[in-house]
């Protein structure tokens, strides 16, 4: 039953339920890269990480960053049943609206994407992945209500149950002999069914007739999603940098080398953002409180806990991460897997930090948190447009790697001096 944030359990018992979700999630990640490797080929491979690429971009525009209001919103607002409903129901109705728009104008426009990226594959593939953002949005909102509300159980079984439902439409495609073509109905078959898993789970945050008479907390939605816009889906764009520069100056096979070690890496960044699901509420409490030493203290004792989790298991990751390629029975294993070991040395360096990446939004800052997110998104863009042309893929994540070190600097910076707060 909604209520209490708290009423779900604490900080640790989440976090156990999502790293073990994280555990599930990964180990399908990487299954479904092998199940590619393996049963399609390298090019195969390349065009799924690109089309995936654009998809989750196009995802970020299709909600709106009215997500980012719920999760900002709710944990203010978890006493309330009301409260929180009108929250999560009036996001759904711009989520809808923004993803109709985002949907209708981007399937007329997947063969001029793919000629940008100068793949056939890409072609095929994407206007089957496109439809499936209209109910992405919607489940975007929604968890992230269920996040607001700390009910951790439930948002680490719904976070696992996309990967699952993605890796078992793989697995029909492999089965029925599919061509590559089909691969992007992996991204958009999973959501309606997640849809309606949800819907069963949370049916009263659905819109009613009256939703449409909360105007202040739709105008509280539209303008704040519109101001954290910018910033999540450059956020999600510098994740993807690297794959978009390597397939504008390399083909799909070489992108398909590289995106198999950096889907592992964005596997074991999994970590560092279930750490953030659990945190950010916290970060909201502790700043609402507006006691600056406590919400200090709460900052500096978790980035110190952060690197005693992340940055060992990062480095010994390094260690067995060859295994993967080797098992899967590609000829280049040692080349992906040392572009593996530079995404998770910097990873393991600025691991602390990573937890923290919206800080400034669970503060009530979006407009700084797009300014935050930009200039990481430019020293990520920089970097590999300058050493991509000459160190092909392990240039990539080199520049990847170096925009981490960016963000710490940058967090560090803009604590100091918007949030009063030294780390």
């Amino acid at each position: 039953m909604l209520g209490a944030a708290n009423k779900s359990g604490s900080f640790s018992s989440g976090v156990i339920w999502n790293m073990g979700a994280f555990a599930l999630m990964a180990l399908i990640g990487v299954l479904m890269n092998v199940l590619i490797l393996r049963f399609y080929s390298n090019e195969a491979l390349g065009v799924f990480n690109q089309v995936y690429a654009i998809y989750i971009l196009l995802s970020q525009l299709a909600v709106g960053g009215v997500h980012l209001s719920v999760q900002e919103m709710v944990p203010r607002l978890s006493n309330s049943l009301k409260d929180v409903k009108e929250a999560v129901s009036t996001a759904l109705i711009l989520a809808l609206l923004s993803s109709l728009v985002v949907v209708g104008l981007s399937l007329p426009m997947s063969n001029t994407i793919a000629s940008l990226l100068n793949s056939e594959g890409v072609a095929k593939a994407l206007p089957l992945a496109l439809p499936g953002l209209l109910f992405f949005s919607l489940n975007k909102v929604l968890i992230s209500g269920i996040n607001g509300i700390r009910h951790m159980k439930t948002f680490a079984v719904l976070q696992l149950s996309r990967f699952v439902l993605m890796l078992l439409v793989l697995l029909f495609l492999v089965v029925e002999g599919a061509e590559p073509g089909y691969l992007g109905l992996v991204l958009s078959v999973p959501e309606p069914l997640l849809f309606l898993l949800i819907l069963f789970l949370r049916k009263n945050w659905l819109p009613g007739p009256k939703t449409l008479q909360n105007r202040e907390t739709l105008r509280r939605h539209f303008q704040f999603g519109n101001k954290a816009l910018t910033g999540n889906f450059l956020l999600d764009v510098n994740t993807k940098v690297d794959v978009f520069i390597l397939g504008f100056f390399l083909d799909d096979a070489a992108v398909g080398l590289y995106s198999f070690a950096a889907t592992v890496a964005e596997g074991f960044m999994q970590l560092p953002v279930l750490l953030r699901n659990n945190f950010n509420p916290v970060i909201t409490s502790a700043y609402k409180k507006g006691h600056s030493a406590l919400f200090q203290k709460v900052i500096r004792r978790n980035i110190r806990a952060f690197y005693k989790i992340l940055l060992p298991l990062g480095l010994l990751s390094i260690l067995f991460f060859p295994l993967l390629p080797w098992l899967s029975g590609s000829s280049e294993w040692f080349s992906i897997s040392l572009v593996y070991a530079i995404l998770l040395l910097f990873l393991s360096l600025s691991a602390g930090y990573q937890p923290l990446l919206m800080l400034f939004n669970q503060c009530g800052l979006p407009g700084l948190q797009s300014t935050f997110i930009f200039w990481i998104f430019l020293a990520n863009l920089l970097f590999n447009l300058a050493l991509v042309p000459f160190l092909g893929i392990y240039g990539s994540a080199l520049g990847t790697g170096l925009s981490f070190l960016v963000q710490v600097w940058l967090t560090r910076y803009w604590a100091q001096k918007r949030l009063q707060t030294s780390f």
